[in-house]
């Protein structure tokens, strides 16, 4: 049994003290981080290494990412499917065997002549993406994908045989965005730390068919605007 977290950081908001406490009490064996800052990657690196003994941490902002697994972990790389904005892979060496995982972000759909608008190397990485999850082997997929149950880019990933695992067995509607304002509107007012009731579900955990779901569920803020998201997976034998 493995239990994995998927957790959008927010570049700075959740504050590194809470946002180790959180970690350090979660029941996750693996972590997947975007938008990590440097602040909460030295914290967790200082104080988290009992925890998560095997780290690989990129603390660039927005594109900032990072792997956090009480397992071995190598054959750590940064994928180049979206310039300045590298994905992360590392694989994993569980009791119950190795397997690929993938820390991905993809850059949210954006507003233009009244729709939304997808822009063609958003497009490439998510082609890179299903590519990269597609080699037959066993792959956990850990994203903040900025995209919706109905849009094609999630069609995508299940056709590639993906399984959403929150849409297996979690329970509710899973709404992890926003919990607060984000940068930099938070930045600059008072009301930036204001609560806010999450009205969409862009953060997931995805795995091929090596595994199958027996739960699924929302973490605790850490002080992020994203909640994260936790999954507990099984091996198929």
């Amino acid at each position: 049994m493995l239990t994995v977290m998927t957790y959008n950081v927010g570049d700075g908001l959740a504050d590194p003290a809470r946002l180790v406490e959180m970690l350090g009490a979660s029941t996750a064996d693996i972590v997947g981080i975007q938008e990590l800052a440097p602040d909460q990657a030295v914290a967790i690196a200082r104080d988290l290494l009992t925890v998560y003994p095997h780290q690989v941490l990129h603390p660039d902002g927005i594109p900032g990412k990072g792997i956090l697994s009480r397992y071995p972990l190598s054959e750590t790389t940064q994928l180049d499917h979206h310039p300045g904005r590298p994905d992360l892979q590392g694989r994993v060496e569980t009791p119950d065997g190795d397997l690929t995982v993938l820390v991905a972000h993809p850059p949210p759909p954006r507003f233009g002549r009244n729709r939304l608008h997808l822009d063609a190397l958003s497009n490439a990485q998510i082609r890179q993406i299903i590519d990269s999850v597609s080699s037959g082997d066993p792959v956990v997929l850990l994203t903040d994908f900025n995209r919706l149950s109905w849009q094609a880019a999630y069609r995508q990933l299940s056709a590639a045989g993906l399984v959403d695992a929150y849409a297996v067995s979690g329970a509710g509607l899973g709404l992890t965005l926003p919990t607060r304002l984000a940068h930099p509107v938070s930045r600059n007012t008072p009301l930036g730390k204001m609560p806010l009731p999450p009205i969409l579900r862009v953060d997931y955990v995805w795995h091929t068919r090596h595994f199958q779901t027996t739960g699924s569920w929302l973490g605790h803020n850490a002080g992020s605007d994203h909640l994260p998201v936790l999954a507990r997976l099984e091996r198929v034998r």
